[in-house]
């Protein structure tokens, strides 16, 4: 199927761009690496009269650590996995951009672009809510910083401003001693969107108890999001086997599951509990 017509621009600057989204208003689209929007555009779900690239804008790539980890928006799937700094400091995040699509995929396909789509089985996603990531955001306001927690508002819809973009996304020390594990569940090929993925991080106490917890889910839901109610039943516990199948309860309670090909919503919650239990079990006993 061909695409609808459009204007494309490839502006140099971030100042540039945003001038053409204010001119532009609802008629422009802004582009990462494409993938998505690519798919948008032949299901003819977006017609926007004027596609604003970021491909040009050097400054949006790039991995650095200064105090947090800092990825730049432009900077594609397969440079995450690949970072010893994303490796050494975030491995959890290098483990879920690994499992995104396929190759060609991945060496397209921006973070910042898979946040800014807003979709709900994306990979990225529950990792960096379990590392409590934070997306900076720039508009003709300034900059301005949310939490990833609070980015995502429904199916396809986030908190960025019609003319503001990504420009980085924040990734803060991970809790000492802290352990992590990121799983996507197919029922088709690896390449498939999620049943669910679920990216969970424990830090342990000397006691024995869990001191924090983070659990981010997707697929399961309109958009990524954490598991609060389990969260909050293994925090100030041992996770026992009772303990860890109440969370994974909990979890599989708070989803709002769609039937597709891969299988029905009832399914996806079971698979939910399933994974975030065996995590929690692995996490607890350090064998993820």
């Amino acid at each position: 199927m061909t695409l609808p017509a459009f204007d494309y621009r490839e502006p140099e600057t971030l100042a540039e761009v945003l001038a053409l989204l204010r001119e532009h208003g609802d008629e422009a689209r802004l582009m990462g690496g494409g993938t998505a929007l690519t798919l948008m555009l032949r299901a003819r779900l977006v017609r926007p009269s004027v596609i604003v690239s970021l491909a040009r804008l050097g400054a949006l790539v790039g991995i650095r650590a200064n105090g947090h980890l800092e990825i730049g928006a432009m900077t594609t799937h397969r440079a995450v996995e690949r970072s010893p700094l994303v490796r050494a400091l975030a491995p959890l995040l290098a483990e879920a951009c690994e499992r995104v699509g396929s190759p060609p995929i991945r060496n397209m396909g921006t973070l910042g672009g898979n946040l800014a789509t807003g979709e709900a089985a994306s990979d990225p996603a529950p990792a960096l809510l379990a590392l409590d990531a934070r997306v900076r955001l720039r508009g003709p306001e300034g900059e301005r910083v949310l939490a990833l927690d609070g980015f995502f508002r429904d199916f396809y819809e986030t908190a960025l401003g019609p003319e503001e973009v990504i420009v980085a996304i924040e990734v803060p020390p991970v809790p000492a001693g802290a352990r992590a594990a990121f799983v996507k569940y197919t029922c088709l090929s690896e390449e498939e969107r999620a049943v669910v993925s679920v990216a969970a991080l424990l830090a342990m106490g000397r006691d024995g108890t869990v001191v924090e917890a983070r659990i981010g889910l997707g697929a399961v839901g309109p958009t990524p999001f954490r598991a609060r109610a389990a969260e909050t039943l293994l925090v100030g516990h041992r996770p026992t086997v009772a303990r860890a199948a109440a969370a994974a309860d909990a979890a599989a309670a708070g989803t709002a599951p769609l039937d597709d090909r891969q299988g029905s919503a009832e399914y996806r919650r079971e698979m939910t509990r399933v994974w975030v239990l065996r995590l929690v079990e692995q996490l607890a006993a350090g064998t993820a």
